[in-house]
């Protein structure tokens, strides 16, 4: 494996640059203050504490996992993120445009 992820510092590093209290997110889990301040230190974290985590500050931190790995890993399709799909209907938005933009030069052209 090349890079490892450090699930831990993910978390801290979102918490301090949003600037959430720690106390919140504790009472949100259900779990003592202290437990955040351990799964910061944690390289690796289950995926069911990871969620918990998630819906406690919601936000999404398998997302940025996903981002952070080689592109050319394959997914399931059929899992495409909001983003994606966002960028799928602007790419085709553009592609249309474009056409009807080269269309209006071509009959620019032939009037003047």
């Amino acid at each position: 494996m090349k890079d490892t992820i450090h699930i831990g510092q993910m978390i801290k590093e979102y918490i301090e640059h949003n600037n959430l209290v720690r106390t919140h997110i504790s009472q949100r889990m259900n779990t003592p203050n202290t437990a955040i301040y351990a799964y910061e230190k944690r390289k690796h974290i289950h995926t069911q504490t990871l969620t918990r985590i998630c819906y406690a500050t919601d936000y999404n931190f398998f997302m940025d996992i996903a981002n952070s790995l080689p592109k050319h890993f394959g997914y399931n399709k059929k899992l495409v993120s909001e983003k994606d799909e966002l960028i799928a209907k602007q790419t085709e938005e553009i592609y249309k445009l474009t056409l009807e933009n080269n269309l209006l030069k071509e009959l620019i052209k032939g009037k003047i």
